[in-house]
């Protein structure tokens, strides 16, 4: 039998950490997770590579000058409520978290986790799912579907 390779998602990773973005980009690269097609230091910088390029996911931080990485998930989703974005921080913070879940991110990773979290991420946002830490489950992702890097599905409540 013959397996077809899965196609690998075409990404934009949103970080003002120039070090940080380029090692993650790197990881991604070397693991074979993704395709990344942007670099955008902001929000701004973001919203104007997304309407040049058509990205399957988008890598989002948080905590960034210019444009934050809130009002940006605003201002893409608005553009295109179908983008995937996953959230990326190193702050486990209710209100940030809240208010990423509320605009529509498909998932939440902080920095401290290791690629393989990501990578899990990744691929359940990918097949459209959701994917939150366990750390931050307790906040909001009782009444939510996802996936935590240690409990199965919990199906959303209606």
């Amino acid at each position: 039998m013959v397996t077809v390779p899965a196609i690998k998602p075409d990404i934009i990773i949103v970080e003002d950490n120039l070090i940080f973005r380029q090692v993650l980009k790197s990881l991604i690269s070397v693991e074979k997770l993704a395709r990344v097609i942007g670099e955008a230091n902001n929000g701004l910088e973001f919203l104007d590579l997304l309407l040049q390029l058509h990205p399957d996911l988008v890598l989002m931080d948080i905590d960034m000058p210019e444009m934050n990485g809130i009002e940006a998930t605003k201002k893409a989703l608005e553009l295109n409520p179908d983008l995937k974005i996953i959230a990326l921080t190193q702050f486990e913070n209710d209100e940030y978290f809240n208010d990423m879940v509320a605009l529509g991110v498909r998932g939440f990773i902080l920095k401290s986790k290791g690629i393989w979290e990501l990578e899990k991420a990744m691929k359940e946002v990918m097949k459209g799912g959701k994917y939150f830490p366990e750390s931050v489950k307790g906040k909001t992702g009782k009444t939510m579907g996802f996936k935590s890097a240690t409990k199965s599905t919990v199906k959303a409540k209606n």
